[in-house]
């Protein structure tokens, strides 16, 4: 039988580290204790948990798997600890979402209501950061989970579950000359001719985001090259500069329903698959969700597909 490691951050420290000396400092504790501890849990365990052969040390097979146990009966440590306190009533149970700077604003009106409904002693923390700031928060267990879009480069330390595939549009204001060609060209049943964009002002969001990176990609494909670029952290901001004919702006399909002005403006399919991502719940892999946790999820997740489980219709 396997031993309980009853001092686990021992070797998580280890692991993180990648140093006995780094390690001993961080835990205040000796250096040859630490040193000893490890080899007596590798006698223990009968498997070797670090490579020794040169520095920095470096994990085995065996270490990476008992790292990942370790921090996964952590977690689930912690989330006891957290739900066994809320059903006593010494503490409310949190569910900490994470969101894009922009979907928040048009998912939670939606969703909330019948979430708290559902759980009525559910305490909500909200954080609204760019994506590549949300996968830290999940690695650092700030959040328990984010809505948000993913590329094929997911961090390999989190698990992503897809609600759907999202189309990423193209939205212009009725009175500006090139969204009206491009208005002709759909009501004859072409598709729209991006490279009318090339002379056309732009706003897009920062070239690291995961839209503004398909959208690129998808333009240098087709060697439209934007020469007037607006550019803004913030797609609602994008979205409000369009609704006052300030120029066009790429956005998600879901964030359609919310634009401001909506009788002022138009939305372009551009029919490519290179413009359809996934929108995925991420959270940390190996993680343990508590109930309420996953109740969250499968409600997000049941709304999104409910609204767009048809394909979506530019008017």
């Amino acid at each position: 039988m396997i031993p309980v490691n009853k001092n686990p951050e021992y070797f998580l420290a280890v692991a993180e580290t990648r140093s006995i000396s780094k390690a001993a400092a961080k835990l205040f504790v000796s250096q040859p204790y630490l040193s000893r501890h490890v080899i007596r849990l590798e006698k223990d365990l009968g498997v070797r948990l670090l490579n020794r052969d040169k520095m920095p040390l470096s994990l085995t097979p065996a270490g990476e798997i008992y790292a990942r146990y370790l921090e996964s009966s952590r977690q689930m440590l912690r989330k006891l600890e957290q739900d066994l306190e809320a059903v006593s009533g010494q503490n409310k149970q949190t569910l900490r979402l994470g969101f894009s700077n922009w979907r928040a604003g048009t998912l939670l009106p939606e969703v909330i209501p019948g979430f708290l409904s559902a759980y009525p002693d559910v305490s909500l923390e909200l954080t609204e950061v760019p994506n590549n700031q949300l996968y830290r928060l999940i690695a650092e267990d700030k959040i328990d989970f984010a809505i948000m879009n993913v590329s094929a480069d997911l961090p390999d330390y989190v698990t992503a579950e897809t609600m759907m595939y999202e189309k990423i549009l193209l939205a212009g204001n009725r009175r500006d000359p090139a969204a009206a060609a491009l208005l002709e060209q759909k009501n004859a049943g072409l598709s729209p001719d991006l490279h009318l964009l090339e002379e056309a002002r732009v706003i897009m969001l920062p070239p690291d985001t995961a839209l503004a990176s398909r959208v690129g990609d998808y333009l240098d494909k087709q060697h439209i090259i934007l020469r007037n670029v607006v550019r803004t952290s913030n797609a609602s901001t994008a979205l409000s500069l369009t609704a006052q004919n300030l120029g066009f702006c790429f956005l998600n399909e879901t964030g359609v329903h919310a634009a401001p002005n909506a009788a002022d403006l138009l939305f372009f399919d551009p029919g490519s698959d290179d413009l359809i991502y996934p929108l995925c719940v991420v959270y940390k892999k190996k993680s343990f969700l508590t109930p309420m946790v996953r109740a969250g999820i499968d409600m997000m997740t049941d709304f999104y597909r409910t609204r767009y489980q048809k394909s979506f219709t530019i008017s």
